[in-house]
């Protein structure tokens, strides 16, 4: 296998075994174990178990985010953008559900925390930019990103409900959110 891909092939392994027990219960034996190579191979390829999770955690955040953001500056409405990118997340936690869980579950850990928070910083920028566009700039700066902050909250916590279920029960729910949220956005503005 070319060194690509075994890394692919180590990081998926890893991915499981570290989705399934989190970082403290995973040793780089089981991960070269589960992949059916030596220890040194791994270590080939990432030079400690901080480094083989912080590239999990750094990879997981990245698709997530390239998920949310492509939702979030597609060409369609802004309430439709919204709802894109609440089922783009929820796509997210129900297709990946080792990385859903290493990029949540673990996100305490300092191996992990500074790529988890770069990534919710930016899809906060992101929601915080759409708020100002459809309040046209009534709400801006701060107020929008504290405004982002609740609506990224109700989908973290939503997609969190019940993952992997299914398909047309978790669209209901994405629809229920979607509503609330919106409702908050255009109705920030008014006393």
């Amino acid at each position: 296998m070319r060194a690509p891909e075994r890394r692919a092939q180590l990081l998926q392994v890893a991915r499981t075994a570290f989705g399934q027990n989190g970082f403290h219960g995973v040793s780089m034996e089981t991960v070269a174990r589960e992949a059916g190579v030596t220890k040194p191979i791994l270590y080939d390829h990432f030079a400690s178990k901080e480094e083989l999770y912080r590239a999990l955690i750094e990879q997981d955040a990245a698709a997530l985010e390239a998920r949310v953001r492509a939702a979030l500056t597609a060409r369609t409405g802004n309430r439709e953008r919204i709802r894109a990118s609440f089922q783009a997340y929820y796509d997210f936690v129900d297709e990946h559900a080792e990385g859903f869980r290493l990029v949540m579950r673990e996100q305490a850990s300092p191996v992990a925390l500074s790529p988890v928070r770069e990534v919710r910083e930016h899809i906060i920028q992101a929601v915080a930019e759409l708020i100002g566009r459809q309040t046209r700039g009534k709400v801006g700066g701060a107020d929008a990103e504290m405004v982002a902050v609740g609506v990224i909250a109700l989908v973290e916590a939503g997609a969190q409900r019940d993952p992997g279920g299914p398909r047309s029960e978790r669209e209901r729910q994405v629809d229920i959110l979607v509503r609330l949220a919106w409702r908050g956005i255009t109705g920030v503005t008014e006393d």
